[in-house]
């Protein structure tokens, strides 16, 4: 007889880096990340984020128990000093709406429905204007996701369907971490156009959409496999592929974070403009 499962605290993180060292031209050469895809929590020196969100889930009594949005520092090109963003700088993230329900079996279903958003105050008067009258002229980089949790405490799994949209620039990665530290990610997305552009176009366009299963102990903790759901119905299939946390995350730590990505409106370079084509013919 398998024993009933603790429903865990689960902390989900959604970011948006630039892995460039500077933006291009088109982002008149503002600072970058300098760094390609991670799971690796924020806060640490090497992975900066323009935007990091994070909140954890009590998933047993359906509350966040702790939220934080942040932006690294960042200079101007034109500046010595690296500037930080908080108080009126600082950038905003919500959640907006939290869903429980319970199965007759017992099983916990949970969707959480949150945003965030942030501006370069880097650039000139931008800081006035927010302090002044609460706004700026520089667009706001805009993400808003939606994540459906389903813990099933009979067979000791946890369903994780993740939703992500937004402005489509910069890249953005998503990913949850238990109570043990171990951290799977959800799914990631390489920027569509460019700062100007996509920004100031306040677009919802899809960038992350992700359904994965997460075998889990007594603790809530997870044992280590993950598997891959959407795979399973593209492949009509009644089995779903479990393959080690370990393999699953290397797939997204080794995808190129420029993917496709016309450099034209960043580098002056055509690298990543005829991807499809050369898909298309095969070279």
């Amino acid at each position: 007889m398998k024993k009933s499962i603790s429903p865990p605290n689960l902390q989900f993180n959604v970011r948006s880096f630039h892995p460039k060292k500077d933006f291009g031209w088109s982002g008149l050469m503002f600072e970058g990340d300098n760094r390609g895809f991670s799971n690796q929590p924020s806060n640490k020196a090497a992975i900066t984020s323009r935007i990091w969100h994070r909140f954890t889930l009590d998933t047993h009594n359906g509350l966040i128990v702790d939220k934080t949005t942040h932006s690294d520092p960042s200079r101007a090109p034109w500046a010595k000093k690296y500037r930080t963003y908080d108080g009126k700088l600082a950038p905003k993230g919500s959640i907006m709406s939290i869903k429980k329900s319970r199965s007759k079996s017992g099983n916990y279903q949970l969707q959480v429905n949150g945003n965030y958003g942030g501006v370069n105050h880097a650039m000139p008067g931008s800081p006035e204007l927010q302090k002044s009258v609460g706004t700026s002229y520089v667009p706001t980089l805009n993400v808003n996701y939606e994540i459906r949790v389903d813990i099933d405490i009979i067979n000791q799994h946890i369903d994780v369907v993740t939703y992500v949209t937004g402005d489509g620039f910069p890249n953005c990665e998503a990913f949850v971490i238990d109570s043990k530290g171990q951290s799977v990610f959800l799914g990631i997305h390489v920027r569509k156009g460019a700062a100007p552009v996509s920004l100031g176009m306040n677009l919802k366009y899809p960038m992350i959409a992700g359904a994965i299963r997460l075998p889990i102990d007594t603790n809530g903790n997870f044992k280590g496999n993950v598997g891959d759901e959407w795979a399973r119905k593209q492949k009509k299939s009644t089995m779903i592929n479990f393959e080690s946390i370990q393999t699953w995350n290397q797939r997204f730590l080794s995808s190129n974070p420029d993917h496709r990505h016309c450099m034209l409106l960043e580098r002056f370079s055509v690298d990543g403009c005829f991807s499809d084509l050369r898909e298309t013919i095969g070279i």
